[in-house]
């Protein structure tokens, strides 16, 4: 179990990596000015707000589970409603009040309760 968690919380990880791609695609192709700065200056900020992403790991989303597990309800919806307020509370704490980036910083975590989730099942033994 122990190994199982640890592997979907590694994966969660990528959360901000892929959040960060997708958004320097974006803005890269619609707005002017040169491709690489704007896809690598979006990139290193979703990066660099990935403790946000830990943070929400840490302290709402693994002890969510565990608890759901310990009394036989585990519900998908409320994990991922654990990972959107912990990157809420953490991004108003920590990072930004307002905004598009408490946005993206809640969505982040949010995506990244999803990808723990998604670890889970494909390490399930069968």
């Amino acid at each position: 179990m122990k190994h199982q968690l640890a592997k979907s919380v590694g994966l969660s990880l990528l959360s901000p990596v892929i959040v960060g791609s997708l958004l320097g695609v974006y803005y890269s192709l619609t707005l002017e000015g040169e491709f690489v700065s704007i896809f690598l200056t979006l990139l290193m900020t979703a990066i660099s707000n990935a403790h946000i992403v830990g943070l929400t790991m840490a302290a709402f989303v693994v002890p969510g589970y565990l608890l759901m597990f310990k009394y036989s309800k585990v519900n998908y919806s409320g994990v991922l409603t654990l990972g959107l307020l912990g990157g809420a509370i953490f991004s108003y704490l920590l990072s930004a009040t307002t905004g598009e980036i408490f946005l993206i910083n809640s969505v982040m975590s949010a995506f990244a309760a999803g990808l723990f989730l998604f670890g889970l099942r494909k390490t399930a033994k069968k």
